[in-house]
């Protein structure tokens, strides 16, 4: 069955995006056909992880240069990448109107294209963009590391999407942790944190290591899951991508992607 799972952070250096991109590979394992979005507008760098240079962007999309069909850029780790682009007030600012034209062109294309499963990389924080963006998906991934500031951050995006839209299901995945132990134990810490002020379901998904690893692999713009297929840490991000999958999607009344018809939760 098509979904849709935004991968976002409440403050940015939290390794957001390495999560999009080996969590669209890992995805690629268990789905037929895999879309990666990316709507960070104002850092959209998916591309550079992905070691590819696309031509075109959602900028040009907006622009009306271009229709969704004549961006896609496939690669050779056999996902399809929406890229969106570099920094432009124009993207940064869009008004309900245009985003909404995006989401509308973007289902339109996916809904032809059979089981897809579709990945978003959203902009950290709780701007309009990503706050738009992420309620238009089946579930929300938001990934902290071990700092207050990643705490307090994620918890303030988690009360804006939950005000916004009323979702109830956000699911966790911590960085840079010691090792699983030390993950579980700071899921507990934020879940205790935010269970006392609002009404909302944390699933814990997992967590990744600290690793030169992975750092390696940013600079040598090749993601660990297609470098190091069988490495403990691209285990981990598929381990993730799966308890992704198993949990409950959220029920939304507005627009979302791949043409769900929704009621709100």
């Amino acid at each position: 069955m098509s979904d849709s799972i935004a991968i976002t952070s409440g403050k940015g250096g939290v390794g957001k995006t390495t999560f999009a991109v080996n969590l669209s590979i890992a995805q690629k394992k268990l789905t037929e056909k895999v879309f990666l979005l990316d709507t960070d507008m104002g850092m959209a760098n998916s591309h550079v992880l992905l070691g590819i240079n696309p031509e075109f962007s959602i900028a040009d999309v907006i622009s009306g240069r271009k229709k969704i069909s004549e961006i896609i850029v496939s690669n050779k780790n056999g996902i399809n990448l929406i890229s969106g682009g570099t920094a432009s007030n124009n993207l940064l600012n869009m008004e309900n109107i245009k985003r909404y034209s995006i989401l509308n062109e973007i289902d339109n294309y996916l809904k032809e294209s059979g089981n897809v499963k579709l990945v978003v990389d959203i902009a950290a924080g709780a701007e309009d963009n990503a706050l738009v963006f992420s309620m238009a998906c089946d579930r929300i991934l938001i990934v902290i590391i071990g700092e207050p500031t990643s705490f307090i951050d994620s918890y303030a995006l988690i009360k804006a999407l939950f005000s916004k839209s009323s979702f109830k299901n956000y699911c966790i995945a911590v960085n840079q942790v010691d090792d699983d132990e030390h993950g579980k134990d700071l899921f507990k810490k934020f879940q205790s944190i935010t269970s006392q002020f609002l009404d909302v379901n944390l699933h814990y998904v997992g967590c990744i290591k600290n690793s030169g690893k992975i750092r390696k692999s940013i600079v040598d713009r090749t993601p660990i899951m297609s470098s190091e297929p069988k490495s403990d840490i691209s285990q981990s991000f598929l381990k993730i991508a799966k308890n992704i999958n198993n949990t409950p999607i959220n029920q939304w009344g507005g627009l979302t992607f791949l043409s769900k018809v929704k009621k709100r939760a």
